[in-house]
This record gives C-alpha cells, structure tokens and sequence, in this order.
C-alpha cells in the first residue's frame, strides 16, 4: 500500500438529530499484490460527509494503461441507501503472468435496506487464461479439515434463527470481445461470444453461447487445427 490519505471531521447539531461533517481526501494511492495480480496506482479519493448524506465527488484508480472510476452519494439514518455509478476504461483486473484480465464498461449499484441491485455491461478488451501450470498443491482426499469456529449443534443448544441477509438483485452482461485467448492441457484458442449473468431465486445463472476463434488443439502426438468448438 501506498500514498497519503487526509481526514477531518466534527460534530455539530443538536440533541436528538446530530450532525457529523467531514470530509476524506487521497491521492498518489497504491496498492499492488503480485500474487494475486493486483496493480492499482495513481489513486485520487474525494469523499464529503455532510450531516446524514455522504457523496464521492471522486475515487479513481490507474490500474495498467486503463482507468476506474466510482461516483455516488449515500444517505444515511432510518432508512439507508447507497447509489454508486462505475465506470472502467481499459482497466487492467488483473495482472499476473497467467492471468491477465483488461476491461471496459459500465456498472451501477443501489444498496437499500430493503435489498441490492446491481446492474453492469463489461467487455473484455484483452485477457489470457493460462492454466497449462496446473493449479495450487492440494490436500490429499483422506485429510479432513475440521474448523473450529464451526458451531457443534450436539453440544449446543438450540439454534437461534438468524436475520435473513438482504436480498441481491443481479443484472449482468458480459461480452467476451475479440482477445481473450485462453491455454494450458493442450488447448490454444481465442474465445468469444455474450453472457447474461443473472440470480433468480437467489442462485446463480449465466446464460449465453462461448466458441472457440481458431486455435489449435495438442493430442495423440500432434497439433490439430481446430475448426468448431462451443
């Protein structure tokens, strides 16, 4: 983590309806972690709080040649919302030597006690998905974990019902573009195509049609062409 960070506040008003101006400020922000392919950098934050109401004139990150951007305003006191407006230009996701993700698009998100609804359009500019290396070493399949911060219902009472979480309300589409190249068990190939993501009954849908953009496919001792894939 990098940069300089400022902050001021005070509190004010009257009993019963207090206020609480302030105002955060940052810039030359930076936060980079190789392994997870995180490279943020040329942070500029612009926050205001005022009385029961907050606004983010500005939260921008440089993430590689790209940009993010965040604007919105929140309220606070009985009935909270929150409404951010995002926006990426060439945004470089992530960066590692095998993961390397640069998008483009537009997302929104309103946050109310009732529920939250998020709605976006993001193309992937550029990417490449290499999982030729084989993923992290793993535990064999006789070792069980056994969390301790688990709660043991036979030693325990009975269960106490729980709040039900806010609701997430999910609209998404993702178009793949024309540079997404994806490798690793013999396959290199191009992807394309569009999906919906989406969460009806609070599950988790994606919807839509990826194929294969030439590529040539390694097996049985040779490189074959590949003429369709979906």
């Amino acid at each position: 983590l990098g940069g300089e960070l400022t902050t001021s506040a005070s509190l004010g008003g009257r009993f019963g309806a207090p206020e609480l101006p302030g105002q955060l400020t940052g810039r030359n922000l930076s936060a980079h972690h190789a392994l997870l392919g995180v490279q943020l950098s040329d942070g500029q934050v612009d926050m205001v709080l005022q009385g029961d109401k907050a606004r983010i004139n500005q939260f921008a990150f440089k993430g590689g040649e790209g940009r993010l951007s965040v604007q919105g305003d929140a309220t606070l006191g009985e009935a909270p919302q929150m409404q951010l407006a995002l926006v990426a230009e060439r945004f470089l996701l992530l960066g590692r030597v095998d993961r390397r993700l640069v998008t483009s698009g537009r997302a929104s998100l309103v946050v109310n006690r009732d529920a939250m609804k998020l709605d976006g359009q993001l193309k992937v500019d550029e990417g490449l998905i290499d999982f030729s290396r084989g993923g992290a070493p793993g535990l064999d399949d006789d070792v069980r974990v056994v969390d301790s911060r688990v709660p043991n219902h036979e030693t325990e009472g009975p269960a106490v019902a729980t709040k039900p979480s806010r609701p997430v309300l999910l609209t998404a589409k993702l178009d793949l573009g024309d540079a997404l190249r994806i490798k690793g068990r013999g396959l290199d190939t191009r992807l394309r195509g569009e999906l919906k993501l989406s969460n009806p009954g609070g599950k988790l849908a994606v919807n839509g049609k990826v194929r294969t953009d030439d590529g040539t496919y390694a097996a049985y001792g040779q490189k074959l062409d590949i003429e369709r894939g979906e």
